[in-house]
């Protein structure tokens, strides 16, 4: 019998956090996406707020299992509309004999990830998902979770027009993401988001460690909001077959106490923590700021950094910059 779970972890507020980097990757893959909001009638920047959700699932029997997670960020105007929306998902199968599993986004795989060419729709998975980010433009959170649908999909024509995949997940993660907006942020900054995964699978365990980020870059170049996440996808592997029973997928962030580095006297400080000390450091600089960052074994060597957050942070970094460089390039 196959075991699902389907958890829905909110996130974003301050956006803040942090992932571990995973040293035992074989394989990774990455996704940005951002644009430009509007600037108001005066032209000058009013004030707005950010909002971030990450909603998981997951599913195995011994012979196949799946790690789902959608990511949303959101940026809100005073009336609690959106002035801009960027959505990703992430979807990985691994198999029990480890075979290599293709980590990129759904955003990231592009035209490979193939809707198109087996026939299942005329528009690809992107297209589709950018149509549903600018519908949403305008909405409030529960406006967005009053979208009608049938099957899970949309039953608007407007919508269906440039949309005709299940939206069930997306409306969910857009809603949660509006219901925890309260990151500070200009009216016309840049939202952009950024998804990278790490493969860390082996011969007893399928194991994936996915960073998400979240920012808004003002129209000086300055990132005025951060959020970081890390979910760890995972299920053993024991004669050939998985151990359902043993499926986890996590957003660190979410466990909080729980992710246990306290406890385990590996820091005087948990995972969020730190994450909350990255993200607070990121505020306030520039891509070639946030790129200089300097390291030491995958750690901040930067006084600053190092006194609020010890963990390695190499992969959370690089993530971070990818996501500054795609609001800056828009």
């Amino acid at each position: 019998m196959k075991k699902l779970i389907t958890v829905a972890l909110l996130a974003a507020m301050g956006l803040s956090l942090v992932s571990c980097s995973n040293d035992g990757g074989s394989s990774s893959g990455s996704s940005a996406s951002g644009s430009e909001t509007s600037a108001s009638a005066s032209g000058t920047a009013s004030a707005a707020t950010v909002g971030t959700a990450v909603q998981l699932s997951q599913e195995a029997d011994a012979e196949s299992a799946t790690f789902d997670a959608i990511f949303a960020a959101v940026l809100l105007d005073g009336d609690g509309k959106i002035i801009d929306c960027e959505i990703d998902q992430t979807e990985y199968q691994p198999t029990p004999d480890g075979a290599e599993v293709d980590v990129r986004s759904k955003m990231e795989k592009g035209d490979d990830y193939g809707m198109v060419a087996a026939g299942a729709s005329t528009m690809e998975w992107y297209s589709q998902v950018d149509a549903f980010e600018e519908y949403v433009v305008g909405m409030t959170g529960d406006e967005v979770a009053a979208i009608e649908m049938t099957d899970g999909k949309a039953t608007d024509a407007d919508l269906t027009a440039g949309c005709t995949i299940a939206v069930d997940g997306f409306v969910s993660a857009v809603k949660a993401a509006c219901d925890n907006a309260s990151a500070e942020a200009g009216s016309t900054d840049k939202l952009a988001i950024a998804v990278t995964t790490t493969d860390g699978s082996g011969s007893d365990e399928a194991a994936f460690d996915t960073d998400f980020c979240a920012v808004t870059v003002d129209g000086e170049g300055v990132v005025t909001s951060c959020y970081i996440d890390t979910v760890q996808a995972s299920v053993g592997i024991a004669d050939g077959a998985f151990d359902a029973a043993s499926i986890a997928n996590n957003s660190k962030k979410a466990l909080g106490d729980d992710y246990g580095m306290v406890a385990a006297g590996a820091s005087t400080m948990e995972w969020y923590t730190q994450a909350e000390n990255f993200e607070s450091y990121v505020v306030g600089k520039t891509a070639d700021e946030v790129a200089s960052t300097a390291l030491t074994d995958g750690k901040a060597t930067d006084a600053d950094l190092a006194a609020g957050c010890t963990i390695s942070i190499e992969s959370i970094l690089a993530n971070t910059e990818k996501a500054i460089s795609a609001a800056d390039a828009e």
